[in-house]
Formats: C-alpha cells, structure tokens, sequence
C-alpha cells in the first residue's frame, strides 16, 4: 500500500509542477475564480495521468491527452500566443522524458536493477528515482519561469511552425528512446524510427538556421540602405545650404558692385580695391568649387566634402587627371563620399596640420583612387580591421564595407596602408571591366 501511495504521491507532485508552469509562464486573462481554474487544470492532469499510469498503462494515451487538456486550458484561460503555448505544453513532456531516462539509467547502473524492473519496482531504489526526478523537473521549470520574465519573444507564424515541429520531433524521440530503454518486441523499428526522426530534425534546424540567415541579410541591407538615405539628405541639405548663399551672394554682389564704382568715381582706387579683395575672401571662397570635372556627380560629391572639410580648417587637394566614364559616376560617388567622410573624421581628431589629398588618375588598364589623410599614430597597430569606434555599432561602420563591396563587385583591388604620417586607402579599378560591365 505505500508503495503505490508514493506513486500517487509523484503522479500528484508531478501535475502540480505542470499546473504551476503553465499558469505562471502565461498568466491568468481574469483573475476571477483564480484557484478554481487552477483546481480544474490540476484535476484534469491528475485524472489523466492516474488514468494512463495504472489505468490504460498506455503512454501515447497519456502524453496525447494531457498536451490536448493544457492546450485547450491555455487557449480559454489564458494570456499568450497559441503557438507558445502549444510549445510550453510540448516542453513539459519533453523535460519529463530527458530528465527521467538519465536518472533511471544512472541508478540502473549504480544498484544493478535493470530499468523495466526499476520502473514496476515497489523497493527504496524506485522511491529514490521519483524523489530525484521531481526536483530536477521543479528546477528545471523553475528555471525557464525565471528566464521568462527576463526574455520575451516575438516569433513570426512561420518561425513558430518551425520551432514547434523542433519541439514535437523532440518530444517523439523522447517517447521512441523510453520504449527502447524499457524493451519491446518492436525495439528494431523503434531505432528507424529515431533515425527518421532525428534526420527531420536536422531538416527543421537547417530551414530556421536558412531563414535566419536571410532574416539577418535582409535586416543588414536595410540599414545600409538607411544609412545611404541619410548621407544623401545629408548631401541634398548641404546643397540647399550652398544654393541660398549664392543666392545671397548675388544680391550682396550688386550692392558690392555699386559700392566699387561709388569708390572709383570719387578717385578712392586703393579703398576700391582693398574692398573687393576683403569681398573675395568673405563671400566668394566660402562657395568655391574644388573641381570641376565632366561629371556632375563627382563634381557635387567632391565639392560639399571638401568644402566640409576646409570650413573644420582642413586643407584638402584633388588631382584628376582621367575622365571618368558615365557608368562608373555613381559607384565612384558612393566611394569618394565613404572615403572623404573617414578621412574627415580621421583628421578632426588630430586638427593640427590636418590635410586630405585625392587623385584620381589612370595606370597601367586601372583607374586608381587615392584618398590619404593625415594621422597623428597609427590606426592600423590599434585597429588592423578598421572595425568603427563609435558607440552605434549597427548603425555606423558600413561606410567602409560599402566601399569594398563596390570594388570587389568591379574586380577591383583595395589597400590600407599607412607612409609618412599619412593613412592611405588605394583602389585600382580595371578600366575594360569598367567598360563591359552591363555586357
């Protein structure tokens, strides 16, 4: 008689750990008559598992009826998305399964009862089992209780499906390797059946490992994509900014106009021309284009970097002495932009003597792109990947990436390297690439 009551003891022991996972994971919807609905899942997985444990003695019976009764208890009481909640039911059984065959083993082992013995046994061995195999499983929930209040998830249906069919192959293995351990006549086709299953595992966590994989190219693409609209508004702003001050310049050059010939007709050609000299610096240079080449592209890119970079008191040099085809304008903006916005960083942290150089020639069937910039130590001692500095990780250092995608996407060659206390960056383009590149 005791030893069937320590049975009843687990099977209770048992169901109130499932009853307490179930409703502190998701939580009641209405707290109204609260004990009441934790009594009914209770009763419920109680009468079950006395049916299917000395009743029927039918296992599938069992862990079928009880998935069906916490699934429908979940979906009418409580909170959550019915995908978890299918999940945290199948996971119930599934830690029943793998906590309770390497404790049954392990003791097996250790006292010399074989397992099926162990399992109808009614001897101190057996009552030790159950003991241990209810504090792993109170702990075990305990601790996915407690990851779930620091964690939450928002799966897509899809990556439920996938994740709950992981769960339930998971789940058939645990029911399939428990047949095995116990023995049968049907072990044999047990084993193909494990087989099957395992390799349907391996299928799952290959199409969720696929889709996360293009889940992260995807994310990845819309950042660079945003980061790109950025610096273009960035670069319409700055041309907005340089089309209002030639519009002021035009109305400051009439009046300065006027002012010289007030200056000249009264005799006073040193004022006139003290006047037009302090004219030129103020207004004029503050707009000055730094090149002026065939595309009109490069000639806005180049143009607001530099200009960016001479108001920080940077000096800044270009030498093109190439034309640059129509269909490399764009992915050559794209490069120049990148690279003018490092080294323009790179010299506002060392402003003294601060310098940017470019040019842009043609050598040997390559256009060649030279940026260097002035550097106070090293960069590539401390920083050999060239890997961002700022606090925004996810947000900052594609730039640079942009920039060898672009040249390995022309079969072009880039170099970092740093002479002189200069930091280079020189990119070869092969110019027949460049011409056949649609072909």
């Amino acid at each position: 008689m005791i030893w069937q009551c320590t049975e009843i003891l687990a099977v209770i022991v048992e169901c109130m750990i499932v009853t307490r996972m179930l409703i502190q994971y998701f939580k009641f919807r209405s707290e109204d008559y609260r004990i009441l609905k934790w009594l009914l899942l209770f009763s419920l997985l109680f009468a079950t598992d006395m049916a299917g444990t000395f009743g029927i003695a039918n296992e599938t019976f069992l862990i079928s009826s009880c998935l069906l009764i916490e699934i429908a208890f979940s979906t009418i009481f409580l909170k959550g998305n019915i995908f978890e909640k299918i999940l945290i039911s199948v996971i119930n059984y599934v830690l029943v399964y793998f906590i309770n065959l390497p404790v049954m083993s392990a003791i097996s082992a250790i006292t010399g009862i074989p397992m099926l013995q162990l399992q109808m046994s009614q001897n101190v061995e057996r009552v030790v089992c159950l003991f241990i195999t209810k504090i792993l499983y109170f702990a075990v929930t305990q601790f996915i209780l407690s990851f779930r209040k620091k964690e939450e998830y928002h799966f897509n249906r899809n990556e439920w499906i996938m994740i709950l069919s992981a769960f339930m192959i998971t789940l058939l293995i645990g029911i399939s390797m428990y047949m095995i351990t116990v023995g049968g006549k049907t072990t044999e086709y047990i084993y193909v059946a494990v087989t099957l299953l395992i390799s349907c595992l391996d299928a799952v966590i290959f199409i969720f490992l696929r889709k996360m994989n293009r889940t992260s190219q995807i994310e990845k693409e819309r950042d660079i994509m945003e980061i790109q609209l950025q610096r273009q508004q960035d670069e319409m702003q700055h041309l907005q900014q340089q089309y209002e001050e030639i519009s002021i310049l035009r109305h400051d050059f009439r009046n300065g106009i006027d002012c010289l010939c007030g200056m000249i007709e009264q005799g006073d050609c040193s004022g006139a021309l003290a006047y037009a000299k302090q004219f030129k610096e103020r207004k004029v240079n503050t707009i000055l284009s730094q090149v002026q080449c065939s595309s009109t592209m490069l000639n806005a890119v180049v143009n607001a970097k530099f200009n960016d970079a001479q108001s920080k008191g940077i000096d800044t040099s270009l030498r093109l002495v190439v034309q640059i085809p129509h269909d490399l304008e764009f992915d050559l903006s794209i490069i120049l932009s990148n690279l003018l916005d490092n080294a323009i960083e790179a010299c506002e942290k060392n402003p003294s003597n601060a310098q940017i150089l470019l040019t842009i020639s043609e050598e040997a069937g390559y256009y060649r792109i030279v940026v260097r910039n002035t550097i106070a130590a090293s960069v590539l001692k401390k920083n050999q990947e060239l890997k961002t500095e700022k606090a925004n990780k996810k947000l900052h250092g594609w730039g640079l990436r942009s920039v060898t995608d672009l040249v390995s996407k022309r079969n072009g060659l880039i170099d970092f390297y740093e002479k002189e206390g200069m930091f280079y960056v020189d990119i070869l383009l092969p110019i027949e690439e460049n011409l056949h590149l649609g072909d």
